[in-house]
């Protein structure tokens, strides 16, 4: 069972080799409950480097990255299948650098589902430890996810513990990805028991990242990770509730409208709650692969009363717009927080002059104004909107043109207002589609302060 895949990726940048300063990551305390954690391993698809840096430049609320797999291997050691200094990782390690000067702790996954790191770690930990003390200096990395998915013994995992603890402090972070069934007393793929590993050096251990997929267990309710708690080893705090984000990535995928659900629940009945975290970032629903640092942004919402990250002023509120396309596809499907209902989850226009425009209800402070095009809601991507121009006012009749757009592509697209102040933000839709096409179509138009 792939759970933490070992993964083939092309190249498609021709870099210059780079690392991170050493020392940079300086120790931090990680109290706080409620984590957005990204996996991250697809650093390229079909050839495309995919960036994690928008998960900050959107204000997603992500607290922790977790890139890999690092993999040691008899001669080498590799980040997927090349070393992680090959020039191909150089921007992705200026992204991760630049995500750290932001706040976001970054941690380096060890092992996965390719065998062999830690049965060399336990067997011959004098000649492979130090290349892993290494990737951390010289990558400036803020902790290590270690997920044992083979067996390593008890005294084996221990004393990488330790050893870490002694070489880089109390405030580097130390997290373990166990299958959920791990830490209730069920099944196992690591071998040692997360239980009495817990007794023996929880105190050295940040929390644990339990996969609740691939058939070890489940977030479509509470009852898997009460489970876990109600055995009375593990707190609240250091189970943070490991979810798949696309329903490709593995079994067990938990649809976003549940999934969030069960995530306020369990905010409510753990107020120490730990968090969530997703595997994996690059495909990560809702955006998909052309916006998935929308995953974290739901995550923390949901993990916040609705409220988290940026707050969405659009949502639910007063919609007009141009004619709609049908009934069913009105300016208030643009407002309803969701791209993911079907093909009528959107405003569609084929007036020909194509307009959508949403009331505050009072004056707000603006910070940027994020549009959900057709790629968004799972249309071809040459139906997304090709120009338009965002608007605001204080009335509803003087205008002020805040951004003008005459070449779009992408499915999301995020225009900054800050500064600003207004009751009314429009839409005017000057390029409907790529070619021909005469209908605009438009999932979603969010406000954030």
């Amino acid at each position: 069972m792939m759970l933490r895949k070992a993964m083939s990726f092309a190249a498609a940048l021709v870099l210059g080799a780079a690392v991170l300063p050493a020392g940079f990551a300086e120790a931090g305390t990680t109290a706080d409950s409620k984590r957005v954690v990204v996996y991250y391993q697809t650093q390229y698809l079909n050839g495309a480097y995919v960036s994690p840096k928008a998960l900050t430049d959107n204000t997603t609320g992500v607290t922790n990255v977790l890139v890999g797999a690092i993999h040691l291997d008899p001669d080498v050691v590799h980040l997927n299948d090349d070393p992680p200094e090959a020039p191909k990782f150089t921007q992705m390690w200026a992204d991760l650098h630049a995500m750290q000067a932001a706040g976001v702790k970054v941690s380096a996954f060890v092992g996965g589902a390719a065998q062999g790191s830690f049965q060399r770690l336990d067997t011959e930990f004098d000649k492979y430890y130090p290349r892993l003390k290494n990737l951390v200096t010289t990558y400036g990395l803020d902790g290590l996810d270690l997920d044992v998915e083979e067996t390593m013994s008890q005294a084996g995992i221990n004393r990488l513990i330790d050893q870490l603890t002694t070489d880089f402090g109390t405030g580097f972070i130390i997290t373990l990805a166990p299958v959920a069934t791990a830490l209730s007393g069920g099944g196992n793929l690591s071998g040692f028991n997360y239980e009495t590993l817990e007794r023996d050096r929880g105190a050295k251990i940040d929390w644990y990242n339990a996969q609740f997929y691939c058939g070890w267990g489940s977030m479509a309710n509470t009852t898997g990770y009460d489970n876990i708690i109600n055995r009375g080893v593990f707190t609240p705090s250091k189970v943070v509730a490991g979810v798949v984000t696309n329903s490709a990535n593995c079994g067990g995928y938990v649809a976003l409208p549940t999934l969030k659900n069960t995530l306020a629940a369990l905010v409510a009945k753990y107020p120490t709650f730990g968090g969530v975290d997703g595997w994996e970032y690059f495909n990560s629903d809702p955006g998909g692969t052309a916006a998935p640092w929308q995953w974290a942004r739901e995550m923390t919402a949901a993990m916040s009363g609705g409220s988290g990250g940026p707050a969405n002023l659009a949502l639910n509120k007063p919609a007009t717009g141009s004619a709609a396309c049908t009934s069913t596809e009105g300016p208030a499907k643009a407002v309803n927080g969701s791209v993911s209902g079907g093909n009528a989850d959107k405003f569609c226009s084929l007036a020909s002059s194509k307009w959508l425009q949403v009331d505050l209800g009072s004056s707000r402070g603006l910070g940027s104004v994020e549009v959900s095009h057709a790629a968004a809601g799972g249309e071809s991507a040459s139906y997304n909107t090709r120009g338009f121009t965002v608007q605001t006012s204080a009335d509803g009749s003087t205008w002020t043109t805040r951004a003008t757009v005459t070449s779009n592509t992408a499915a999301v697209t995020t225009h900054a207002v800050a500064g600003v102040s207004a009751r009314y933000v429009r839409l005017n839709i000057t390029g409907p589609t790529q070619g021909s096409d005469p209908a605009a179509r438009i999932y979603e138009l969010k406000v954030f302060a």
